[in-house]
């Protein structure tokens, strides 16, 4: 078509000069070689100007980067055509491009004045005035424009901007209403309207106004994404759960499969969790987040070998993301793999020295490896780094403990439940160390503890067996045997409990019965199990009576 147009442009007589062919060049030419289109441009503009011609020979000037030249253009446009609105909004726009915003400003103020029902003018005239904090003058503006477009949205949510920004939330909501009564699914309406809400804790309003939108736009991705959002502010998990999945089958190319999958998470549908992030994983195997997330999600199922290769794949990728360094350390510590956990570690350290989480688990380590002195150097760091986080005092509890400084392990046990009270496991780690430390002689507090434990956690078996404990202790070995019975149903391989049903049955007359669950206790700890410190030395001694 455009050859067409040039060979009919081309064999137009030489002797007759016809100004399309200089404006049909002044376009053609504008990308390709600007310089080349001015020149026809300009020769356009001699012999027929028109205010589109001015326009487009205005931004080839500026693309030349001859703003003088485009200046002098653009009041020559406003001089020819004082009635356009394109002359003003254009000589405001050379202005701002060169700096000078007073001259911007009078060039809009000027063709508001002669054009006073020009929606253009009015618009770019409100926002100078906003920008330059004149707030009345921009609703004076604001208010015509209104007036002159009833049906547009916009103008009452400028005006609900500028009441919102000198604090008057009342008017600033009426506004928005407004805006929101001529187009219900005005984004930048409800979803300000829907924050200001959020905000104010009028939760159930905003989600009427998400789903006034839903009404009638029921795929809506914005106001689909705030209800979901809003739901998790207020942990109605079930339904964020419902909105997540809609929007993460009409939207797949987004990342609400993994938003989704965060809900599950918080809801403790792991299982769900999993599989929708190995898909993205499987997916997207670079991705951080999601990689992350999985490996999380993993741990939380028990997958740790499946964890760990996600995290190992990740530190080959970036050896320095201190985060992979911190789940990678805790899994190498589970698994008594010390000499990677202090490989990697050292170099988590090296990195950032500041961390608390990686000051914490090097304390861990040593404290594990029976180095309890140098742990307690590095829990020390760590809850100087952030006193206000109870973990740091719970491991120093376990390390002062493992010290037999047993005074100090109980009053940072009570600092770690004052930082984070109601907490079960510190309930039952604190209830059921009073035990040892001073049996019977403490077993009115002890029983304080681990009932509330209970009460937070009652099929919890770690739980169960810590006041199965308190009822041996009361000589109540019936009792004790009963609770233990429960705890050993939920948790077989575990060699605390083992050990104790062998005590309890030992006490109530079934020496052959105890026999064998300390064996068992025994070979569960030979096998890796997690025990109690002192617990092999402790069966040993037993199983030799």
């Amino acid at each position: 078509m455009i050859l067409i147009l040039l060979l009919v442009l081309l064999s137009l007589p030489s002797f007759a000069y016809n100004p399309y062919t200089d404006y049909f060049f002044c376009r053609y030419f504008q990308q390709e070689n600007p310089k080349k289109a001015e020149t026809y441009c300009i020769r356009a503009l001699e012999r027929l100007p028109t205010p589109t011609l001015f326009v487009d020979t205005i931004r080839l000037e500026l693309l030349l980067k001859r703003k003088e030249k485009a200046l002098e253009l653009a009041k020559r446009m406003k001089h020819l055509y004082p009635k356009e609105q394109a002359s003003y909004l254009t000589l405001h726009s050379v202005y701002s491009l060169m700096g000078q915003k007073d001259k911007a400003l009078s060039a809009l103020e000027e063709g508001y004045r002669l054009l006073p029902k020009s929606k253009e003018i009015m618009l770019f005239l409100a926002d100078e005035y906003l920008r330059s904090g004149e707030n009345k003058k921009a609703k004076a503006v604001i208010e015509n424009l209104a007036k002159e477009s009833p049906d547009n949205p916009l103008p009452y949510y400028m005006l609900a901007r500028i009441y919102l920004s000198e604090g008057n939330k009342e008017l600033a909501i009426h506004y928005l209403e407004k805006s929101l009564q001529i187009k219900s699914s005005f984004e930048a309406g409800f979803i300000t309207l829907g924050s200001i809400y959020e905000e104010s804790g009028e939760y159930t309003k905003a989600e009427q106004l998400y789903k006034d939108v839903l009404k009638t736009s029921p795929d809506n991705k914005v106001a689909l994404e705030r209800l979901a959002n809003l739901y998790v502010l207020t942990n109605r998990l079930e339904e964020a759960q419902d909105i997540y999945e809609r929007l993460a089958r009409l939207y797949p190319e987004e990342n609400y499969a993994y938003q989704y999958a965060l809900v599950l998470i918080r809801s403790s549908k792991y299982d769900k969790a999993e599989k929708i992030l190995s898909e993205l994983y499987s997916k997207y195997p670079d991705n951080l987040e999601v990689a992350y997330t999985y490996g999380l999600v993993l741990e939380m199922e028990k997958k740790t070998d499946l964890a760990r290769q996600v995290y190992e794949r990740l530190y080959k990728k970036d050896p320095t993301n201190t985060k992979v360094i911190e789940r990678l350390a805790g899994i190498y510590i589970d698994a008594k793999d010390y000499q990677k956990a202090h490989e990697i570690l050292k170099k988590g350290l090296s990195l950032d020295p500041k961390s608390y989480q990686l000051n914490l688990l090097m304390g861990s380590l040593l404290n594990e490896e029976g180095k309890s002195e140098q742990a307690l150097s590095y829990v020390n760091t760590a809850i100087n780094l952030n006193a206000k986080d109870y973990r740091g005092y719970f491991l120093r509890a376990i390390v002062h403990d493992k010290l037999g400084q047993v005074i100090s392990a109980e009053a940072d046990l009570k600092k770690a439940l004052e930082l984070n009270p109601g907490d079960p496991e510190l309930l039952n780690h604190l209830g059921y160390s009073l035990l040892l430390w001073y049996g019977p002689a403490r077993v009115k507090d002890a029983e304080k503890f681990i009932l509330e434990a209970l009460s937070k956690d009652k099929d919890n078996p770690a739980y169960m067996d810590s006041y199965a404990w308190v009822l041996y202790y009361k000589e109540d070995y019936k009792g004790a045997y009963e609770w233990l019975k429960k705890a050993y149903e939920k948790e077989k391989e575990d060699p605390v409990i083992n050990e104790h049903m062998g005590d309890v049955l030992l006490k109530l007359g079934r020496k052959e019965d105890a026999k064998r669950y300390y064996e068992r206790a025994m070979e569960l700890i030979k096998a890796g199990k997690r025990g109690e410190p002192g617990q092999e030395e402790r069966l040993r001694e037993k199983l030799k009576d």
